[in-house]
């Protein structure tokens, strides 16, 4: 028994030692930990926070801006007047997810109930975002019942855009399709480049001439086909299974999968090329393709209410732009113009990690 204790002992001393010695162990150890709570305590924010609420007041009376007074006191709402403009075209162009319209003499028909005619206050909600959707819905009446007195008598209707019944799946199938074809992407061309590596066939492919360039958009585009195929199937598994509408452009919408498809290939090449091996660039990739698809794209957790260096990170990910282009062709009829700035944005991140890794990429066979 002594001899086993001593044995285990010895054997723990001299793991010990080599635990103490690995830097990369220790910043595992100690510094994961740190990190994994600051980044996770910072993006999981499951509280709305000066949620815009455009307003069109036809009355500009005394009792409509009492109301938005009330709506402006706390935290949680940030009315902005706007023009009498179609209402549709701010939820397509995802400026907003409330709209209120006040009606023409709202102030008189409040004041002098002898009329005959209780007012009217019209609030457009965005069934695209189900969860802020249903809390908008939660707060309003609270507000509205501060802002006037019980013998005052008024009507609110409410109506849901693009998403009536404020089905869930209506949400989440969109973004799912997001995070799987991302995820795929990456994983598939991370092991490209290192795979010619391990597998000592790069110097046969860099004794032919070709550029590194080349060599990384012949390697995209196998899996640009693979992963245009599964993005199909996902497409229709959608429609077919879970009959989530499609109401904008489909051409726009493959072109923007096309780029999103590119720019999720472009990442996992690019960290073939920087690891040059299999095992560390499947372990690399991973969290590459899925942490920032779930936590940073706006799939569960508003992008509005992050601290301001993510929200500036998330500007940076492709999967925030293309989530922002999927959820608007899909349920807000969102087009080109309405949403160029996250195609763009979509563009140059695609553009720029593909000259990225050909930069990396190295010609010669010294390590």
């Amino acid at each position: 028994m002594k001899e086993t204790l001593k044995k285990i002992k010895a054997m723990a001393l001299k793991e010990y030692r080599h635990i103490m010695r690995d830097k990369f162990t220790l910043a595992a150890g100690f510094g994961l930990p740190l990190f994994l709570i600051v980044f996770f305590g910072f993006i999981i924010e499951l509280n709305y926070d000066k949620i815009p609420v455009f307003v069109k007041d036809s009355d500009r009376s005394a009792q409509s801006r009492a109301f938005v007074q009330k709506l402006s006191a706390g935290s949680l709402f940030k009315p902005v007047y706007v023009p009498a403009e179609d209402p549709v075209k701010y939820f397509e162009r995802n400026e907003t997810a409330v709209f209120m319209d006040i009606e023409k003499d709202f102030g008189k028909y409040l004041s002098y109930p002898d009329y005959g005619k209780h007012p009217q206050i019209q609030i457009l909600l965005d069934g695209s975002d189900n969860t802020k959707a249903g809390l908008v819905l939660s707060y309003m009446p609270a507000i509205m019942s501060e802002a006037y007195q019980p013998k005052q008598k008024y009507e609110v209707k409410t109506r849901f855009i693009f998403n009536g019944e404020l089905n869930s799946r209506y949400f989440i199938i969109p973004g799912l399709l997001v995070i799987i074809i991302g995820l795929i992407s990456i994983l598939l061309s991370s092991l490209t480049i290192a795979k010619e590596w391990e597998r000592g066939s790069m110097e046969l492919l860099l004794s032919t001439g070709i550029s590194p360039v080349e060599i990384i958009l012949g390697k995209i585009l196998p899996y640009m086909a693979m992963s245009l195929i599964a993005s199909a199937a996902v497409f229709t598994a959608s429609k077919i299974i879970f009959a989530v509408p499609f109401t904008g452009s489909f051409v726009f919408f493959f072109i923007s999968c096309c780029v999103y498809i590119t720019a999720c290939l472009g990442l996992g090449v690019f960290i073939s090329v920087v690891t040059k091996q299999q095992q560390l660039a499947m372990l690399i990739s991973m969290p590459a393709g899925l942490l920032p698809s779930m936590l940073l794209s706006g799939f569960i957790f508003p992008i509005e209410n992050m601290p301001l260096f993510f929200r500036i990170l998330t500007g940076i990910l492709p999967q925030r732009w293309f989530m922002e282009i999927c959820r608007g062709t899909y349920l807000r009829s969102s087009g080109f113009t309405d949403l160029i700035f996250a195609f763009s944005a979509l563009c140059v991140f695609c553009v720029l990690i593909i000259i990225a890794a050909s930069k990396k990429f190295k010609t010669d066979l010294e390590p």
